[in-house]
């Protein structure tokens, strides 16, 4: 709705000549291929994947891949074959509820055409790490979301869970079904995704409510000992994967040697010093790093790099509890102020009296 509806692709030609430029330039490290949905138009990601396919084999692999995707990537395996293939290493899925009912109410229909649970095993068992987004808030919510998401999260095995409260941005069909029923609040018609404020609409069950779900699952999404663990499975997953364990294809030739970086150096003396020494997860750390080792050697890079996200995440949410629930409070506080005004429509007319409730 925003863009157009239909998807506007580059032809191979374009992107190799892109990634050309990039390789000239010296790059040699990540590429996120930012798109609203890589797979929006399969038939033209296939025939720009089987372009870069020989194109990566004769440069040496020099880039890593990650992108953002819809769930049912998991229904296509050609399309992940050669996601892999071309070194394609992670994906990012707006999984947004594990509830059905609230993905039918956003319209997320191709979330339901099979458990995500399932989908989400599919991905990692192709060899593609998943990053999953989600968010609490939605219409007809049922108490307990925050708890489901963490539920999920965990049975899921996925390490890098972005969360937040709904918000409805400019212009979608979210947005204009709430400005239509009026719900929209004063002042914050341009939306705000931070992860440190709240809904911008009216939502239909208390916003304290779900303000102190959000900020219960964000700090339990995020234990160290939780997150250590589902980032060791995760992991496992990957290593079993066909791509990484199929000799027919040969040995991947090895990219230009890179000069010492002493960041990283720093970065894993803070991660293992952190993980394994100061932290109580100091025993599973080593154990689990071992067994990387083992079962998943080619991992151990990306496992360490994705264990490292939590020290930064270990201070936000901090920062996220305090924030939300001081939010929380001044809302609280100016309910007391207007005591005559029904909830409901106190808070969608703050600001804008002449709005219709």
């Amino acid at each position: 709705m925003l863009y157009g509806r239909k998807p506007r692709t580059k032809t191979p030609e374009q992107m190799i000549k892109e990634l050309e430029f990039l390789y000239e330039l010296g790059w040699r490290r990540s590429i996120f291929m930012v798109d609203d949905n890589f797979i929006g138009n399969k038939r033209n990601v296939k025939l720009m994947l089987k372009a870069l396919a020989p194109w990566m084999k004769e440069k040496g692999f020099p880039f890593r891949f990650s992108t953002e995707a819809s769930v049912d990537l998991a229904q296509d395996q050609e399309l992940m074959d050669l996601m892999t293939a071309c070194n394609f290493g992670a994906v990012f899925l707006g999984i947004e509820t594990p509830d059905e009912a609230s993905l039918t109410l956003t319209q997320k229909f191709q979330n339901n055409r099979d458990p995500l649970s399932e989908s989400i095993h599919k991905i990692a068992s192709s060899g593609i790490r998943v990053m999953a987004g989600f968010s609490i808030g939605f219409d007809g919510e049922k108490k307990g979301a925050g708890d489901r998401i963490v539920q999920f999260v965990e049975n899921c095995s996925v390490p890098t869970a972005l969360f937040s409260m709904l918000q409805a941005l400019p212009d979608t069909a979210l947005w204009k079904r709430l400005e239509k029923e009026g719900r929209l609040l004063a002042g914050k018609e341009t939306a705000n995704i931070l992860q440190t404020t709240l809904m911008n609409f009216v939502p239909s069950r208390p916003v304290e409510d779900v303000a102190q779900e959000y900020v219960d699952a964000f700090w339990d999404l995020y234990d160290p000992q939780k997150y250590l663990d589902r980032c060791y499975r995760h992991y496992r997953i990957l290593g079993d994967a066909p791509c990484h364990n199929d000799k027919s294809r040969g040995p991947k030739p090895k990219s230009a040697k890179e000069p010492f970086n002493w960041h990283m150096l720093k970065a894993l003396a803070i991660v293992c010093w952190k993980q394994g020494i100061e932290r109580k997860t100091r025993s599973t750390f080593w154990r689990y790093l071992w067994e990387m080792f083992k079962y998943n050697r080619g991992g151990v890079a990306s496992y360490l790099t994705v264990c490292a996200q939590i020290e930064h995440i270990l201070e936000y949410r901090l920062i996220v509890k305090a924030q939300i629930e001081a939010l929380i409070a001044e809302e609280i506080a100016s309910r007391v102020e207007e005591p005559e005004a029904v909830p409901l429509a106190a808070v969608a007319k703050r600001g804008n009296p002449d709005r219709p409730i």
